[in-house]
């Protein structure tokens, strides 16, 4: 299946580290001769090449190296690769050069990129390395032992602990990094038994801190009943910690939730002053469905906190949730007043209330528009003057006019709602793609989309949707094009392979290019429930039905997609399960009864809705 356009993240900050690292990692020292004792107390180490020159060893300082051209590059050109995605080959090269060099920033760095790429054997060499170059670094050696614990490696893990809390002055400090350890195990009763074993060589095991540990590995590892235990523990031995009544609360709910619920009030009415516990309590008791008490906790609270003015906003959104669309408004109204008043009182830029004006009238709009009060919704966005919220509120105005079936209007709206930089611009031009899409008029779309493509270089998502449009105008010559473009562009881009794979698959062209193409695509999104069906119905296309039942199930396992039925029905049809598939498509169409894909698929073989 061809997936939806995604959210890309920007990788520049990446790229903008490495240039810095450049500018101050090196700087040029006397010729040294590399120390033969620091040189062989670690294999990893290797002689300075002839790029680095040399290396000055100073005790307790970072090693001075020689830069060189060739050397600068190298870190350069990993950072390149790292921008592109390709953090694999990134990696290596900054490991090497932290062989070379035994410099610990580049073993941390070697470490990053590691895990960005997935790969916990190079992130745990590059930590093991880190911690040897850094030894006193708390950081490199939590890393190390987190890692560690995380590739199942756990022999001498709790006397490395132990240390981790004896040299550590503040021993909340030292739990919490213990804790960082083993919530990277993924055996959780062993995490709990390293714990109990920490705990008593500290002699930690009936504090506060202890209890609270354990209570917190407990529930990691769905040990109910022992992290309510250990969490009242906590709060008997320390009764006026918000911290041990916070997790009474949350831990409670899953073995006794009247329980919990009561503790928790009884704390709040001792120490009103809790409001985080009293923030979660009134969280707790609206996701039970119980709002009254919600809204009650949140107006006790504002009588013992008349300025805490967001307790307004948060009665709203409660309200917003019961359904009770006229009360939340008239807390809305409240905050907003509140709000005008903050903003005229101060400077500009003094106070935080045009972001707080502008996320009223966003909750104000969406009570309008759930009230089908259109006008008044659009009213409302057309009141935010946040810079940072005002185009998206602009383009939500021509949505709401877009859905009224006002497309020409609302396209007016969006071309004079004057972006203010580049971003803004392309989330706009989407936006106006999207309008015109959802009003079948994919011709105007692509006009759009071909105009912007040239004014905007090389932009992914402008080709990209390009060349889903083309796709569904039949025009696969033109969006093989864009996709090849968008490939050449950012070759980690998995959408663009599974978009042009799947192309090629449905209309039964190309198929052993098309598995290639697919196959990539899983290789960099491997549990992508769309690139899975795609996988399957190229399988199928192919001919092999179990290779394509087998990810047709596992995409449909993911999500119940409509078309993803449709595909996996049709396999079980040509299989001889007719039942089942027709159980199937049945139970697709009753969730989505206007999906095209599964409609034809039913209408091919005769199984009417």
């Amino acid at each position: 299946m061809i997936c939806p356009l995604f959210n890309r993240i920007s990788l520049s900050s990446s790229f903008i580290w490495g240039a810095m690292l450049c500018a101050c990692l090196f700087w040029v020292s006397p010729s040294w001769s590399q120390s033969k004792t620091a040189q062989n107390a670690h294999p990893q180490i290797v002689q300075p090449t002839e790029e680095v020159q040399s290396i000055n060893f100073r005790q307790g300082q970072l090693p001075g190296v020689t830069l060189t051209s060739s050397l600068l590059f190298r870190i350069l050109a990993a950072e390149m690769a790292a921008q592109r995605g390709s953090f694999l080959p990134a990696a290596n090269t900054m490991i090497k050069l932290a062989r070379e060099t035994s410099d610990p920033r580049l073993a941390k760095r070697a470490l990053e990129l590691y895990v960005s790429a997935g790969n916990l054997p190079g992130a745990l060499e590059s930590a093991t390395f880190w911690a040897f170059l850094d030894p006193r670094d708390p950081e490199a050696s939590a890393t190390k032992l987190a890692l560690s614990a995380s590739a199942g490696k756990t022999e001498g893990l709790v006397q490395e602990l132990v240390k981790q809390v004896d040299s550590t002055p503040d021993k909340a400090l030292g739990f919490a990094r213990v804790m960082g350890v083993l919530n990277r195990m993924n055996d959780r009763a062993e995490a709990l038994k390293i714990l109990e074993e920490v705990l008593s060589a500290t002699k930690q095991q009936n504090t506060l801190i202890g209890y609270m540990a354990l209570a917190d590995i407990a529930e990691s590892g769905q040990d109910f009943k022992r992290a309510y235990s250990e969490a009242q523990k906590a709060q008997a031995l320390a009764p006026r910690s918000q911290d041990a009544a916070m997790r009474v609360l949350d831990y409670g709910l899953r073995v006794n939730a009247d329980q919990a619920f009561a503790a928790a009030r009884l704390f709040a009415k001792y120490n009103p002053n809790a409001r985080q516990l009293r923030m979660m309590l009134t969280s707790r008791l609206t996701e039970q469905g119980d709002f009254d008490g919600a809204l009650s906790e949140l107006a006790d609270m504002a009588k013992s906190s008349p300025e805490d003015f967001d307790l307004l906003y948060m009665q709203s959104q409660v309200a917003y949730r019961a359904k009770r669309l006229d009360q939340s408004k008239r807390f809305l109204e409240q905050y907003v007043a509140v709000q005008t008043q903050r903003g005229n009182a101060n400077e500009m830029g003094a106070t935080d209330a045009s972001n707080a004006l502008a996320d009223a009238y966003t909750m104000l709009s969406r009570i309008a528009e759930d009230q089908k009060e259109y006008d008044e919704a659009i009213a409302y966005l057309g009141k935010i003057e946040e810079p940072a919220a005002r185009y998206p509120a602009r383009l939500r105005q021509a949505s709401i006019r877009a859905s009224q079936g006002r497309v020409d209007e609302a396209l007016r709206m969006i071309d004079a709602a004057n972006p203010i930089d580049e971003d803004e611009r392309l989330v706009g031009l989407l936006t106006v793609t999207q309008i015109l899409r959802e009003a079948n008029r994919n011709d105007d779309a692509i006009l759009r989309l071909i105009e912007a493509d040239k004014k905007i270089q090389n932009s992914i998502e402008i080709k990209y949707e390009l060349a889903m449009l083309l796709e569904r105008q039949g025009q696969i010559d033109k969006m093989e094009t864009y996709l090849r473009e968008v490939i050449a562009l950012d070759a980690n881009y998995a959408q663009a392979y599974n978009a042009l794979g799947y192309a090629l698959a449905d209309r039964n062209k190309r198929l052993p290019e098309a598995l290639t193409l697919i196959m990539r695509a899983h290789e960099l999104l491997p549990q992508d429930p769309f690139i899975l069906d795609s996988l399957g119905w190229v399988k199928f296309r192919m001919g092999d039905l179990s290779e394509a039942v087998k990810y047709l199930q596992q995409a449909y396992d993911m999500r119940p997609d409509a078309e993803i039925a449709a595909h996996l029905g049709e396999v079980f049809w040509v299989q001889g399960k007719k039942d089942a598939a027709r159980a199937l498509w049945l139970k697709a169409v009753s969730r989505d009864s206007n999906n095209a894909a599964l409609n034809n698929t039913m209408k091919r073989f005769g199984v009417k809705p």
